[in-house]
């Protein structure tokens, strides 16, 4: 029976790095931050298998290439025409290979991760398509999921969890996704300031809101009971409760608010059985290595107390989905 499950602590991470930043950062300004956030995801690889925390890292597909040669014949045909030209990813330059383009190709931290033990290779689509942008359509968005599951698939891989970026689930494209191989994904964040929309309909008072709910949120985060994870056509949503929001050294005075915030969550999952989802970038512990790395062991020992105490267990996305549909 499925209300007979432990709480869950899903970890989920958005691995893009040049790709998911392209409308925000050109790579001369990120290209530091995301260099050195290759390291980052050596030493969380490290980090998961040593406090033994089952991830799910969501990947874009041009990342899983070692070189142009080994990319290009997966780039799909069928492609988006966004009306931003900023967010088109096939008018990028890509290196030869990972050495010289370390931002667009990342070849050998994917093999890391898929044979580090409990952690699963998701999919952040193949070209980070954004699935709520002006100038796509269901048909390119097919196109770009064959793509992420054949270039995964040359691999090894067999792709079942999906992370659409920026979180920008459209119910419409369900379809797509389960025709696609995937009976997984990562639904936005129950709350008004988190719902699914468009960049440009992103409001400054829903940015302040998911802000002051990093901080302030009544009550702990949301989380999900097992029932809810089962929606039609046999996929498994397994919502965000919340974002590992990264150190900042102006607002570092409320970081115990965030922190205890957090751990009511886990404690809410543990206690009455259910899910509690948290998310967030590798790259987002490049500044402020030391802390927010000190700040993530915390909450791993929080989350160890409540393994002890409660039974509450480490859960990728696509354990929650394999445990939900038994």
């Amino acid at each position: 029976m499925m209300t007979d499950l432990p709480g869950a602590f899903v970890v989920s991470l958005d691995f893009e790095l040049h790709w998911g930043m392209r409308d925000v950062a050109e790579p001369a300004e990120a290209s530091a931050v995301l260099i050195e956030s290759r390291s980052v995801v050596r030493e969380l690889v490290a980090l998961f298998e040593e406090r033994q925390i089952r991830a799910t890292w969501a990947t874009v597909g041009m990342l899983f290439a070692s070189s142009l040669v080994q990319l290009e014949p997966f780039l799909p045909l069928s492609r988006p025409h966004y009306l931003r030209d900023e967010l088109d990813p096939y008018k990028e330059e890509i290196g030869p290979d990972e050495e010289s383009d370390p931002l667009h190709l990342a070849g050998s931290l994917v093999h890391l991760i898929a044979e580090a033990p409990g952690q699963e290779v998701g999919s952040h689509t193949f070209s980070h398509f954004y699935c709520l942008e002006a100038g796509q359509d269901e048909k390119a968005l097919r196109a770009d999921l064959a793509s992420a599951q054949t270039i995964a698939e040359s691999i090894g891989i067999k792709l079942t969890s999906l992370v659409l970026p920026r979180n920008q689930w459209n119910p419409a494209y369900c379809g797509a996704v389960r025709d696609s191989g995937f009976n997984c994904y990562r639904g936005p964040q129950p709350s008004w300031g988190h719902q699914a929309r468009a960049v440009t309909d992103t409001s400054g008072l829903r940015r302040a809101a998911r802000l002051a709910d990093t901080y302030a949120g009544i009550g702990p985060p949301p989380t999900t009971a097992w029932e809810q994870t089962l929606e039609g056509d046999g996929i498994t949503n397994v919502p965000a409760s919340a974002f590992l929001r990264p150190y900042a050294r102006q607002l570092r005075h409320l970081g115990v608010l965030q922190h205890r915030r957090l751990v009511s969550g886990l404690r809410d999952a543990a206690r009455r059985g259910r899910i509690f989802h948290l998310w967030w970038h590798p790259h987002n512990f490049v500044r402020d290595r030391t802390e927010n790395f000190d700040r993530l062991n915390r909450l791993l020992d929080e989350f160890g107390s409540l393994a002890r105490s409660d039974g509450l267990r480490s859960m990728s996305m696509c354990d929650v989905a394999s445990a939900a549909s038994d």
